[in-house]
């Protein structure tokens, strides 16, 4: 009897423990494999999983430092955008189901920072021939690197060190710098000079010019042979004080009409001086300019290919014709390109004071200070927050009301009513004027600016005018389009050395000035002589020169140079592809010559390689050059173009 007990509770206990096995087994959820610790870079995100069995269905609540996360329900978990806040926080995850749940073992996060520079890149001088190195360390994960030469990248020079195996005169005072990177963002070096030892030899002399009595003459030199001692001399004499590379008048007299300027310069090596360069200075008045009752804006094409026309016409509306694919036109419908104009669609009610071409975009300034853009939007530079064409044009967010607009090649700025500037787009060398070079695709604040009324955006560096006449620049500068001698890029603005300015544009490469006396001034390339200098002038001039008097509107070009004088006629030089200088032929020339058939004229428009412009005071709209995309507006001429300036038919820029 009593063995008979015993049997029957061991087989109760025994049923009771198969039931708990049975209640703790597969049924139940089982973690097979934990979370793992992950490690990421600030604005990355990483992602958590875990392995499990059990019967479904189960439920997922991942946790961070033991707290829900909201929405984070799913078997898998992805952080937001990781910031230095994350940098150690633990993250599990509590599975359920109706047989019950468990909770996993913590994985932590490790967010790693953006590189921190140990090693600074330091100033070298050598002898030319022999080799220079530049060297930089950080610390950080996941490193690489980027030289720039005078801010531009240079191929494969990705290592910590980089080295010129033979240096040549033409590295003298070049500037390089290193990029430290890694996938949570880039640190910049220091600046470190190479100095190339060797006999002074002038590169870039001074250069003859004219200007009015009571405004500024700026003489500059650009030389090899490193550790250079600079002194001008005017007339074989030494001038007190004048020891820099750049000589400044700061308001030329008539005393100084047919002065001669040299500056010599010498070094342990040697010396050199410079050849002679005279001022001429002609009397002249303060005489304002009229404000323009119509304009023209040419696009920045690279080929006559994707080229277009706008007006802004003395109605306050905007017409337009040419290349339309990416709805350059503005007119809401993209299409091939077209001679006959069209409007531009504006805010019922609203009036443009002005118009700004880029090179696939346009930006329009409205009565009210608003600002309207369109076309090509691939770097941002329409600034309306992405990357999308517009057709239709799109107010742009500003903080204030804008009083001027300019567009670059890929990039935009405008001019507040405040005085400070905004600029949006690309940024590879500093067009931005923000002191970064990164890309923006909403507007951003131009450093250092007050006091401007007026801006103006070559290819990929831009001008500032401010209220008391002096003009700033900023960007790419290998021609020396920013005017302050350097030839290097500036990523923030830098003042030119001129001032009693009224009015500013920028070509390609190059920019113009003219004065409250009518001066005109040239700077930046001059490979095809648009700076108009004659024979015998530098490539390029790193400083302006005053090249004619009685100018009333300038505009120059990629390749050449248009002004309109107080006499209404229409002078140009250059390069002449397509007949792109209007004298009726297509040979290039170094100075200014007439252009044909335009006369009362009042403003000037210079497009692309090779087309122009010129609008005169009865609202006749003369076009010439290169007509590929039917830029020229008229559907009697040819696609080659034409070199004599023909109305554009059946138009009025000023009805």
């Amino acid at each position: 009897m009593r063995r008979g007990r015993l049997l029957a509770g061991l087989l109760l206990v025994m049923h009771a423990l198969a039931g708990c096995l049975s209640s703790a087994g597969p049924e139940t959820p089982t973690i097979t494999e934990q979370p793992k610790d992950r490690i990421g870079f600030l604005g990355s995100v990483v992602r958590f999983d875990v392995g499990v069995s059990g019967k479904p269905p189960m439920t997922f609540q991942w946790l961070r430092n033991g707290q829900a996360i909201a929405g984070a329900t799913g078997i898998a978990y992805q952080t937001p955008i990781l910031t230095a806040e994350d940098d150690g926080a633990k993250f599990s995850v509590r599975i359920s189901n109706a047989e019950g749940s468990v909770t996993s073992s913590e994985a932590t996060v490790k967010v790693n920072g953006p590189p921190t520079l140990t090693t600074q890149p330091t100033n070298v001088s050598v002898a030319a021939g022999t080799s220079a190195s530049f060297t930089v360390a950080a610390t950080g994960e996941s490193l690489s690197y980027q030289w720039l030469r005078d801010e531009v990248p240079i191929a494969g020079a990705n290592a910590a060190t980089y080295t010129i195996s033979a240096t040549t005169a033409a590295d003298d005072g070049v500037v390089f710098r290193a990029y430290a990177l890694n996938p949570a963002g880039f640190v910049v070096s220091n600046p470190a000079t190479l100095t190339v030892t060797g006999t002074p030899v002038v590169t870039v002399p001074p250069v003859g010019q004219t200007v009015v009595a009571g405004e500024p003459a700026i003489f500059g030199v650009k030389a090899t042979g490193g550790n250079l001692i600079y002194q001008w001399q005017r007339n074989g004499v030494d001038i007190p004080d004048a020891t820099t590379a750049i000589y400044r008048i700061a308001a030329a007299a008539l005393t100084d009409d047919n002065a001669s300027f040299t500056v010599r310069m010498t070094n342990p090596q040697g010396n050199a001086t410079s050849a002679a360069a005279v001022l001429r200075v002609v009397d002249g008045v303060v005489a304002p300019l009229a404000a323009l009752a119509a304009e023209v804006s040419l696009s920045r094409g690279t080929t006559g290919a994707n080229s277009f026309t706008l007006v802004r016409r003395g109605n306050g509306s905007i017409a337009g014709w040419g290349y339309n694919v990416e709805g350059q036109l503005g007119n809401g419908a993209p299409a091939l390109a077209s001679d006959t104009p069209t409007a531009v669609v504006l805010p019922a009610g609203r009036l443009a004071t002005a118009v700004a071409a880029g090179f696939n975009h346009a930006l329009a300034l409205l009565d009210n200070g608003d600002v309207l853009s369109w076309g090509f939007n691939d770097l941002g530079q329409l600034g309306l927050g992405d990357v999308l064409p517009r057709a239709t044009p799109d107010k742009v967010s500003l903080p204030r009301p804008a009083v001027a607009v300019a567009a670059g090649r890929g990039f935009s700025v405008v001019a507040l009513d405040d005085g400070r500037v905004f600029t949006w787009g690309g940024n590879t060398i500093g067009q931005l004027g923000n002191g970064g070079r990164d890309s923006v695709i909403i507007p951003v604040e131009a450093t250092g600016l007050t006091g401007i009324i007026a801006v103006a955006a070559g290819n990929s560096h831009a001008l500032a005018l401010g209220a008391d006449g002096r003009v700033w620049a900023w960007g790419a500068n290998a021609s020396g389009q920013l005017g302050e001698g350097s030839f290097k890029p500036s990523l923030v603005p830098v003042v030119t050395g001129l001032s009693e300015i009224a009015r500013i544009r920028a070509g390609g490469d190059h920019s113009a000035a003219v004065s409250r006396r009518r001066a005109l001034y040239l700077w930046g390339e001059n490979a095809d002589g648009q700076l108009g200098l004659g024979a015998g002038a530098p490539a390029d001039l790193g400083v302006p020169a005053g090249v004619a008097r009685a100018a009333v509107d300038v505009a120059p070009g990629s390749r050449m140079t248009l002004f309109v004088g107080s006499d209404g006629l229409a002078r140009s030089t250059g390069a002449n592809d397509a007949g792109s200088l209007g004298d009726g032929g297509t040979t290039a020339r170094n100075t200014f010559g007439a252009v044909s058939a335009v006369s009362a004229g009042i403003t000037v428009g210079a497009g692309g390689l090779s087309f122009a412009a010129a609008i005169t005071d009865n609202g006749t709209t003369f076009m010439w050059g290169d007509n590929g995309s039917k830029q020229l507006g008229n559907t009697t001429i040819t696609a080659t173009g034409t070199a004599t300036p023909t109305a554009v038919p059946n138009f009025d820029a000023i009805p």
